[in-house]
């Protein structure tokens, strides 16, 4: 037999690479800097978006885009608004355009 570059560990193939990363791994609590400003900045966004969604979007938008937020189907969304597929498929376009525009500089 040739000489292998692999190790085996309760009959799984592991790579030597994967081996020597793994003590380079951190812990899943330990959060940086970079992920501090991050997350700050995603915080900052959301409660944007959020008041967009309540102060610059029509009855119907914002119906519609609270539904899609909720994971709500389009086809489910237009029988409980008792509109047509087209309709809230429309309405949520125009909503996101509009969202787009007010959030992305």
């Amino acid at each position: 037999m040739g000489k292998r570059r692999e190790f085996e560990f309760s009959e799984v193939a592991v790579d030597r690479f994967i081996l020597e990363s793994f003590g380079n791994e951190r812990s899943a609590y330990h959060i940086t800097n970079a992920e501090k400003v991050t997350s700050g900045e995603l915080s900052k966004f959301r409660s944007r978006l959020k008041w967009h969604i309540n102060h610059s979007l029509s009855t119907r938008q914002k119906q519609v885009i609270k539904a899609f937020l909720e994971g709500s189907k389009e086809r489910e969304t237009a029988r409980i608004l008792g509109v047509t597929q087209q309709v809230v498929n429309i309405y949520k376009h125009r909503a996101i355009k509009k969202l787009h525009g007010l959030l992305v500089p």
